[in-house]
């Protein structure tokens, strides 16, 4: 069993084991970081995707522009990650967090958005881009949650399941996002479309807060007792 250090005493209840309830103010409070994170992250991609295609911007500039979106909108998860981690497990270096988490988000819009622009493009078949281009979106969902366990890591060491469980919950949460804002139809307002877009953020957001604050509660917990 590792010694608990100062100030980690809200993960664990002394040398007896896990404490239920610090487990569930850490899943609560996991939880509600990530979606009002999330809240704020979904302004910076949804503003600067509807101002570049009012414009008419060639591909080049969306996946720019999206790819320095999706940074923005990871430095508001991490921070709001982050804030957690400094309560509930101190060990884990906030400032790498966040860093990681922003690499993870700009990864996967740059790859999400040129794989868009690749697919829409003429010259290569499809075939071969889905060659090239089905290994670049698995690595796009793995990298937040791989940058963010080896920052984790130093604080808990047998935290490897925390990538695919990170993958799976930002995987499902975009689909969630996706599905809201295809089932509006284009006639509809703008301001209803908005509307949408910050309802689904929202559900993106808890949806993954839940996921990974149980998983991280629980690595927390295994290690405490290992």
């Amino acid at each position: 069993m590792r010694p608990v250090e100062p100030g980690q005493g809200g993960a664990v209840a002394g040398a007896g084991g896990p404490d239920s309830g610090a487990r569930g103010h850490l899943r609560r409070d996991w939880t509600l970081a990530v979606a009002a994170g999330e809240l704020v992250g979904f302004v910076p991609p949804a503003v600067t995707g509807a101002t570049l295609a009012a414009l008419g911007a060639p591909d080049l500039a969306l996946v720019v522009g999206l790819t320095l979106a999706g940074a923005l909108e990871g430095l508001s998860v991490g921070v709001a990650q982050a804030a957690v981690l400094r309560r509930h497990l101190p060990g884990v270096d906030r400032r790498r967090w966040t860093r990681a988490t922003m690499a993870g988000a700009a990864f996967a819009w740059l790859v999400g958005m040129g794989g868009g622009a690749l697919m829409g493009s003429d010259p290569a078949s499809p075939a071969l881009l889905l060659v090239v281009m089905v290994p670049a979106w698995t690595a796009a969902l793995l990298a937040m949650g791989f940058l963010q366990w080896r920052v984790l890591r130093v604080a808990v060491p047998r935290s490897g399941r925390w990538v695919p469980v990170n993958a799976g919950a930002w995987l499902l949460g975009v689909m969630i996002v996706v599905v809201a804002l295809s089932a509006a139809p284009n006639s509809w307002p703008g301001a209803v479309h908005a509307g949408i877009g910050v309802a689904a953020a929202v559900c993106m957001g808890l949806t993954v807060g839940a996921l990974t604050a149980r998983t991280l509660a629980q690595l927390v917990a295994d290690d405490h007792v290992a």
